[in-house]
């Protein structure tokens, strides 16, 4: 798992095609240690893995979570398209990934989120660098967070699911779409 770290920050992109090809238990491993080299406010380190393994299963969990917000709606903020994504039949929020991995805090003291999501870009960086596709999914957090939910995933009640993260072999790559510039504002 070694790639200059300025190429991984510059190449890698949310996949949302992946192969069937399954991830190995050992390649989630890896990329978990390489999670929890994360800075952690105060040596914290408040996070749990968890990980769901198998994209008929996942597949399972997106028409579950889609019908969780048939009835509770989504945000007002939500897009047209968004709207649209939802109402597809086809959609798998999980873009037919082999394994997902749910960053969960331990605690619900603000840093632990923030924690977790450095955790959530080691994990991320680190798939690249091995040939790896990610894409965060975070539009699955509510459902994730319902008791039923977790009670289905082994999360313990007090955990929080922070940061779920497909993690696959690509099938394809988009291209970069360019980034904004910078807001930078100098005191």
């Amino acid at each position: 798992m070694t790639m200059e770290l300025s190429s991984a920050i510059y190449s890698r992109r949310a996949i949302r095609a992946f192969s069937p090809e399954p991830v190995g238990a050992d390649e989630i491993d890896q990329l978990i240690q390489a999670a929890i080299q994360a800075p952690s406010s105060m040596g914290l380190e408040p996070w749990a893995f968890v990980v769901v393994e198998g994209a008929a299963k996942l597949k399972k969990f997106s028409d579950d979570a889609k019908r969780y917000y048939a009835p509770h709606g989504i945000s007002e903020s939500a897009s047209s398209r968004v709207r649209a994504m939802l109402a597809d039949p086809n959609l798998n929020i999980f873009h037919d990934a082999p394994s997902l991995v749910v960053i969960c805090a331990t605690n619900d003291l603000e840093q632990s989120a923030e924690d977790c999501n450095l955790a959530a870009e080691n994990l991320m960086l680190a798939a690249y660098a091995a040939g790896l596709g990610t894409c965060p999914i975070g539009f699955s957090r509510p459902w994730l967070r319902l008791p039923e939910t977790k009670s289905a995933l082994g999360i313990p009640a007090a955990y929080i699911p922070v940061f779920p993260v497909v993690v696959g072999h690509p099938a394809e790559t988009p291209a970069s779409h360019g980034r904004k510039k910078p807001v930078v504002i100098r005191a």
